[in-house]
């Protein structure tokens, strides 16, 4: 039986950085973003659902001027929640008040490098100070923080440098890999990862494994892709999709939280819709299809970072 674990819910698109890598295409805030009372019986019926970790994603889920009585609510009724936040709005006032209100909350705060010329290169000028304040608050009130890392063609190279400057601070490290959607979509000729690439970042994970806490997406260490599995993303709008990488594609949509209760949508929907080009594979236990979204995006049915079936062609 399918059971939903984490989920991704996108409060808000509205974001005070444009990210060359950004799978939504965050900056505006969008007409259709659900309101604060939405908000509160989605989180109540993921938590009745048994969902371990509720992700509040966006654009920036700091700039909701609801933020606080949306966790002070998650806190309220015992559901786990997760913030996914770029640092930048993260005050000394503002992590104070998140504190006071769940000090539970987990914290993610996304970072692309470990120096500012490569982490600005995907975030923008002026943006590394800016991030590193707000995640230093974080970690002066005693969050549970965790650096979300994404691997790109730009910033592959110093993942080695990343991860002792994860160590160094103390704090855990969340691996995943460059997909191209949304804004991310124009740039994909210098952001996608090569297999040599993806070979090189699991080679250092390997080597500091007891070092360092790492969260590790399947589209970087092999395995089964979660999406509609284990995993799904709850849109600004209220659409369901597996995984927030099919945003755009509306022949994936599970359905929307407006309409139908989250459970209905989750049952009702068959992830193997997603495994299109793998389904009877004789070497499907080798690479477990990779990343469906990769895959698609690229318009083919393999994943080539990860596809058996290709390399031994």
């Amino acid at each position: 039986m399918r059971t939903p674990k984490i989920i991704e819910f996108e409060l808000t698109t509205s974001c005070n950085y444009s990210c060359i890598h950004c799978y939504c295409n965050a900056g505006r805030i969008s007409k259709n973003e659900l309101s604060t009372n939405e908000v509160k019986k989605v989180i109540k019926d993921l938590h009745e659902l048994g969902v371990q970790i509720i992700d509040l994603i966006g654009g920036e889920p700091l700039i909701r001027s609801d933020i606080f009585e949306i966790v002070s609510f998650g806190k309220s009724i015992g559901a786990q929640l997760m913030i996914n936040t770029n640092g930048s709005l993260a005050t000394k006032e503002v992590v104070k008040k998140l504190k006071n209100i769940n000090p539970n909350l987990l914290i993610g705060v996304s970072i692309d490098g470990h120096k500012k010329e490569i982490h600005e290169f995907v975030r923008g000028a002026g943006t590394f100070e800016k991030t590193m304040k707000g995640l230093k608050n974080f970690l002066e009130y005693g969050f549970d923080t965790t650096i979300l890392h994404v691997i790109n063609k730009h910033n592959y190279k110093y993942f080695e440098e990343m991860v002792l400057f994860a160590k160094e601070l103390g704090v855990s490290l969340y691996v995943d890999r460059f997909v191209p959607v949304g804004r991310g979509e124009q740039f994909k000729d210098i952001l996608i990862p090569t297999k040599e690439m993806i070979e090189y970042i699991n080679k250092i994970i390997e080597k500091y494994k007891n070092q360092v806490r790492f969260f590790v997406e399947e589209n970087i260490e092999g395995g089964e892709c979660t999406a509609g599995k284990t995993h799904a993303s709850i849109l600004v709008d209220g659409t369901v999709v597996p995984c927030g990488h099919f945003r755009y594609d509306s022949q994936y949509y599970m359905g929307n939280i407006r309409e139908k209760p989250f459970k209905e949508i989750w049952d009702s929907f068959n992830p193997d819709i997603l495994m299109v080009g793998c389904n009877g594979c004789k070497l499907f236990d080798k690479c477990k299809g990779g990343c469906r979204a990769f895959a698609h995006k690229l318009g083919l049915t393999y994943d080539p970072i990860f596809c058996e079936e290709e390399i031994n062609v």
